[in-house]
């Protein structure tokens, strides 16, 4: 009980994160700033002109299409904390590949979106659907032998996929 306490306020701390990722910068006009490293490492400005993340443009319809790629990320992470919750590790692993994976490049157009990407942009974005496939291993292996430790590595392995997108939204914001 206490491993899905643990995930469902992981849950909570992620959602939270969440709003607004991927915007323009004005959404953070409210917030007060924070120190470096705090909150996931996402700089915190007081108005849109002192955000220090580099602006990134795409033409009109990709940045619609980057922000629902973005979208979707989000919302499976979602559905596989909820596979977790409910001891579907098959069930999170195939939606992982499908959605977060390598496998899910395509789907995402990702060689289409790339070349407006500085390339460290590029090289988070690769990161993300590395720790991806990297979880499906984990789950897998946790469907063959749950346990505390296995417990333990999804979340890790979680870490590493939303590391690697806090990472992003902290560097960069697209318009």
């Amino acid at each position: 009980m206490k491993h899905l306490t643990a995930l469902f306020v992981f849950l909570g701390i992620l959602i939270g994160f969440s709003q607004g990722w991927g915007q323009d910068s004005t959404h953070m006009q409210h917030m007060q700033p924070m120190a470096p490293g705090t909150a996931g490492g996402m700089p915190h400005a007081t108005n849109a002109l002192q955000d220090p993340r580099e602006l990134v443009r795409f033409p009109e319809p990709m940045q619609e299409h980057m922000l629902g790629n973005m979208r979707d990320h989000l919302a499976t992470l979602n559905e596989i904390i909820g596979d977790i919750a409910e001891g579907k590790f098959d069930a999170a692993a195939k939606l992982a590949e499908q959605r977060l994976g390598m496998s899910s490049l395509s789907l995402h157009d990702a060689a289409h979106m790339a070349p407006f990407m500085p390339k460290p942009m590029q090289d988070m974005g690769t990161s993300m659907h590395r720790a991806g496939s990297r979880l499906v291993i984990v789950l897998q292996d946790a469907s063959i032998t749950p346990s505390l430790q296995s417990m333990q590595d999804i979340n890790r392995a979680l870490h590493e996929v939303t590391s690697a997108c806090t990472g992003c939204h902290a560097a960069y914001r697209i318009r």
